[in-house]
């Protein structure tokens, strides 16, 4: 199964920004071929250093040993290490003004919009948070 998922929540919506790649991870784990899409205030978690700040401030964001809190970037490294890909839209990475020295190694690659769109058409689930 191949599941898209477009991630357009980041910073200005923190509680929202662990569930995704949490998802994301469960379902490649369970051999579903996963990508996901950066766009909108999502592209800002690509920065570095950025996601590292996000604290999504749920209760069961807690990391291996319990003691403390993950952060954006811990599931995000969550869900790389479990195969998800992560790809973001090239027009939104233009318009923040990023280099891509500025971005996270996670990242798989720059794609225009349309490379999203053709990806969802051809998914068996696409997923937008």
């Amino acid at each position: 199964m191949k599941v898209v998922i477009l991630m357009t929540s980041g910073p200005r919506t923190p509680w929202r920004c662990a569930s995704p790649f949490y998802i994301a991870a469960l379902m490649a784990s369970n051999d579903a071929e996963v990508e996901m899409f950066f766009n909108m205030d999502g592209t800002r978690l690509l920065k570095k250093g950025v996601a590292e700040k996000i604290l999504p401030a749920e209760p069961n964001c807690l990391s291996v040993n319990g003691k403390k809190l993950k952060t954006v970037y811990d599931f995000m490294k969550d869900a790389k290490q479990a195969g998800v890909k992560f790809y973001s839209c090239k027009q939104a990475i233009d318009a923040l003004g990023y280099k891509p020295e500025e971005l996270i190694p996670e990242l798989d690659g720059i794609v225009p919009a349309s490379e999203f769109a053709l990806r969802a058409m051809e998914a068996d689930k696409v997923i937008t948070f």
